[in-house]
């Protein structure tokens, strides 16, 4: 029988990985996000058409925190914003 790691529920985006998923709904990483944030996209908007993440819907059933992953994105943007 094989044992699945469960998806970790996160409320500090800096304790994820680079591979850990940010978006659920679309499986979009950390890694992908900062990318495109340090590529230019700066909001919320930007980063959904770089990379398609939080333009699922299914986010409360495949989302461990059970929400939308927009909280862990504008998150993401601030701390990109503050290390520049």
């Amino acid at each position: 029988m094989k044992f699945f790691a469960q998806p970790k529920r996160y409320d500090d985006v800096t304790t994820l990985s680079d591979e850990d998923l940010i978006c659920y709904c679309i499986e979009v990483d950390k890694k992908t996000i900062v990318g495109a944030i340090r590529n230019g996209a700066s909001t919320l908007q930007a980063i959904k058409e770089a990379t398609e993440a939080c333009t699922g819907s299914d986010c409360k059933r495949l989302n461990p925190n059970g929400r939308c992953c927009s909280k862990e994105i504008n998150a993401l943007i601030q701390l990109e914003a503050n290390d520049v």
